[in-house]
């Protein structure tokens, strides 16, 4: 007998949302870089995670070969941080990761592709034998490394950018099903429930060529990227990850057009979808103003024209603090460096996580966690984040 696909969606829903409530609290994912510790093993080793605040880590990120193989970014960063290996200093071998996090009841998940690394998934995803191998090297790393489940960040199906297709919508969910397949025989071979998760577009044009409602079912949930919202990359300088729209902001490129979108248009069950929050921002050099032009981002007081929150917080008495009351989120302005630096911060991230709890959302995904590590060892955005979730509970 063939069983309706809405009764199967139904079904995933009522499961997902039961089995968020005996989780008890929200899910709070938060993606850990692999390269961060070769480039710096002091700065923020796995021992160092606050695993207390987080209940899912992404380890970001393995990527998948043209055969549909798997493979580590960073190998010599995967081999510390995901098998406890000798560190190149002579130190004692440290735990993995995924033992750490297991101690601490907190569940790790291999994240596979990111924007960089994304390029291969249109042809795996096309051909059958590289599905099926796909799914394999999976399990084998679920299997080698203690992995919870698998996180895909396909970024994006049909973007041309990345080698896509317009075939690449129904091949993701072609993926996602024998992934899910694969999950579900792995995880009933050793008695565990393996989760399978994607990070999804927050903006409609690449979100509608995503089959987004043939692939909800597939998943555990979904983490829909409610950041970079607006960058350098466009005209006029905005937010990064406005809850609402602001004055000359457009209500779909926000947070709450984001989950209007996946609930409202695409029907899916508010329980099944993180949003993001970043713990980055982004800086506008030439540009004191919202809305206003600009140049190219700031690369001198932000080497790299990486703003983390660590980084902007460490400079915050250069600037002048603004807070924009419809977006809910702050901004700084220097007239001496002529710049505008777009980022959230602990009030932000809190008015974020009461979204989530107003709405019955599932929780907050984070990008990325060792951002808002301060010198003093404190976490000001992921103490406010879990500082409103522990209320609501």
């Amino acid at each position: 007998m063939r069983i309706s696909p809405v009764i199967l969606f139904l079904a995933a829903a009522s499961l997902s949302s039961s089995a968020h409530a005996q989780h008890g609290r929200h899910e709070v994912v938060g993606y850990y870089p692999s390269w961060k510790l070769r480039a710096d093993a002091n700065l923020f080793s796995p021992e160092r995670i606050p695993f207390g605040g987080l209940t899912v880590i992404n380890y970001a990120f393995f990527f998948p070969l043209p055969d549909g193989t798997i493979r580590g970014r960073d190998s010599a960063g995967d081999a510390a941080i995901l098998s406890g290996d000798t560190r190149k200093d002579g130190s004692a071998a440290s735990q993995s990761l995924t033992a750490l996090a297991h101690h601490r009841g907190v569940r790790v998940l291999l994240s596979i592709g990111g924007w960089e690394d994304s390029g291969n998934f249109p042809a795996v995803a096309a051909d059958s034998s590289c599905r099926i191998r796909f799914a394999a090297s999976c399990t084998g790393a679920i299997r080698e490394y203690g992995f919870d489940g698998i996180d895909i960040d396909w970024e994006f199906p049909g973007l041309a950018e990345h080698n896509g297709t317009p075939a690449d919508a129904m091949n993701f969910v072609r993926l996602l099903r024998i992934l899910r397949r694969a999950l579900e025989a792995e995880g009933h071979r050793n008695g565990r429930h393996l989760l399978l998760t994607a990070a999804l577009p927050a903006d409609s044009s690449r979100a509608e060529g995503m089959t987004i409602r043939e692939a909800a079912p597939l998943l555990d949930f979904l983490n829909v990227m409610t950041y970079d919202m607006y960058g350098p990359w466009d005209a006029e300088a905005y937010h990064n990850a406005p809850l609402f729209a602001g004055p000359g902001g457009n209500s779909a490129r926000t947070v709450d057009g984001a989950f209007r979108l996946y609930t409202a248009t695409f029907g899916i069950p508010a329980a099944k979808i993180n949003l993001g929050v970043p713990f980055y921002g982004h800086s506008y050099t030439g540009c004191t103003e919202l809305n206003g032009p600009h140049g190219p981002s700031d690369t001198v007081h932000f080497p790299g024209g990486g703003a983390t929150y660590s980084a902007i917080a460490s400079r915050m008495k250069e600037f002048t603090k603004h807070w924009d009351d419809r977006a809910s989120v702050p901004y700084l302005t220097s007239s001496p460096w002529n710049m505008l630096v777009s980022y959230d911060d602990a009030e932000s991230a809190a008015d974020k996580a009461r979204y989530v709890v107003d709405r019955g959302a599932r929780g907050l995904i984070i990008w990325e966690i060792t951002q808002d590590c301060l010198p003093d060892g404190t976490h000001p955005l992921l103490d406010a984040i879990n500082g409103v979730f522990h209320e609501a509970h």
